[in-house]
């Protein structure tokens, strides 16, 4: 059985396990990396993540993408990678817990912009094979960035709000 032109079923299985197999490799070592970056870089570059106007402090992403619909399917990454955050430890909402996990979203969005510049790897493939790839990294990635665009925003005016109010970080 012959699938796009010349390519065999066979062949085609195993270049989606590669492929496969060089995503996950590729994100988990991102990801491993990303757990390295100082929080003094995230708090040095706060501005590369500042909501644009047209954002409207993350609300158009609710908007355009009904995040809050789906946004708990979204996998843990500390169930994959211990060294990741979990944003199910936000138990309080402490001045400095608020901070950790403003810090922590920035790390996440950064993490998977960085996990969609793979893809370039297949600049030279062919255009079924970058069709592929491009979308798998647009899948896996942009809702977590969204998601992150959404959501800290309305953390970061809530811990706007304890510093102006007086509180202190612990």
């Amino acid at each position: 059985m012959k699938v796009l032109g010349e390519m065999t079923f066979k062949k085609l299985l195993k270049l989606g396990i590669f492929h496969s197999i060089y995503w996950f490799t590729t994100q988990m070592a991102l990801a491993s990396v990303g757990t390295k970056f100082p929080h003094t870089f995230f708090t040095k570059y706060s501005q590369l993540f500042k909501s644009f106007s047209w954002e409207k402090e993350g609300k158009i992403w609710n908007d355009l993408f009904k995040i809050n619909k789906w946004k708990g399917y979204i996998p843990e990454g500390s169930q994959l990678n211990q060294n990741i955050y979990n944003k199910k430890q936000l138990t309080s909402f402490k001045l400095n817990d608020l901070h950790t996990m403003i810090i922590e979203m920035r790390r996440a969005e950064f993490v998977h912009w960085l996990s969609m510049l793979p893809v370039l790897a297949f600049l030279k493939a062919p255009t079924h094979i970058k069709i592929i790839n491009v979308s798998y990294v647009v899948l896996a990635n942009l809702p977590i960035i969204i998601t992150q665009r959404y959501n800290r925003p309305r953390l970061e005016k809530v811990y706007q709000l304890k510093l102006k109010r007086g509180a202190h970080r612990d």
